[in-house]
């Protein structure tokens, strides 16, 4: 049973690496984020639960397949449907109680609701039947974050960091790095992206990183740079990358825009630079 231990407080953006975690363990939650706003919500709604009231049924006749108790998950979770997800959660981890998706899943759901306190408990017990799993290391890692344990956080993860082998330590690495970056540390976050490069050089996940810090922090042409050399460690040459071709057409623009933005502010402060600029323009 879900119990609640009030509102929990929310870090202002989510960790680079653990909020990939938390797309791959919460399947389906991402699909709320794609309602859009309006009527167009309410009928999504409307469909979903639809759906949900027919697959709840199979699952009561016992007639739904593994596959359709995965799609009733999905549905119950977008709609909020916690207890019911949380019970069908359950179900999973008694049937398949090696599987750590599902105990990963539930400690998620509690968090969701609140419950941090049933949540950490629950991360705990994971991570010492699992040290060395990443994904609920990543977890833990979140939990304590938004507890505000960030201290603690860096001090776990530089402990594992230093316990584990090179060639070993890529993730709690870039994990370690994202903690830094959420909490106010940038220019130790940006240290380890170049110490994991230089470490993995085939590897193109730190540079992209970094390149990913620098253009948040305005350092355009560094960024694009990165994404240059992040390109070489993923692809032959001449080979497409649309992550990274997108991602630098779009810095491309942003940067083209920022640039005009800049000089249009420039000339509404100093009249006498457009002024002069046409007249150098109307000259024959």
């Amino acid at each position: 049973m879900v119990r609640s231990n009030g509102g929990s407080s929310f870090l202002r953006k989510p960790l680079l690496i653990s909020a990939a975690l938390i797309a791959s363990i919460m399947v389906g939650w991402l699909m709320a984020r794609h309602l859009t706003p309006g009527s167009q919500v309410s009928t999504s709604k409307r469909v979903l639960n639809e759906e949900a009231k027919m697959l709840l049924a199979r699952q009561q006749q016992q007639t739904l397949s593994p596959e359709g108790q995965r799609h009733l998950l999905q549905k119950l979770i977008v709609l909020g449907r916690d207890q019911e997800a949380m019970a069908l959660l359950q179900q999973f981890e008694e049937q398949q109680p090696k599987a750590l998706i599902w105990p990963l899943m539930i400690t998620e759901l509690k968090r969701r609701n609140g419950d941090l306190v049933g949540a950490r408990d629950d991360i705990d017990q994971l991570l010492k039947l699992h040290p060395d799993n990443q994904k609920v290391l990543e977890l833990k890692s979140f939990l304590e974050l938004e507890s505000g344990q960030g201290a603690a956080t860096i001090e776990m993860l530089t402990s594992k960091l230093a316990s584990q082998p090179k060639g070993k330590r890529l993730q709690t690495g870039l994990l370690l790095a994202d903690v830094q970056l959420q909490t106010g540390e940038p220019d130790l976050a940006s240290a380890i992206y170049i110490n994991l490069a230089s470490e993995y050089p085939t590897d193109p996940r730190p540079l992209l990183a970094l390149a990913l810090l620098k253009q948040e922090q305005g350092h355009h042409n560094l960024a694009q740079e990165l994404l240059i050399k992040a390109r070489k460690r993923r692809t032959k040459s001449g080979e497409a990358d649309p992550l990274i071709d997108s991602l630098a057409a779009q810095w491309s623009l942003r940067s083209a825009r920022e640039r005009l933005t800049n000089h249009e502010q420039s000339t509404q402060k100093n009249p006498t630079v457009e002024k002069k600029a046409n007249s150098q323009l109307q000259k024959p």
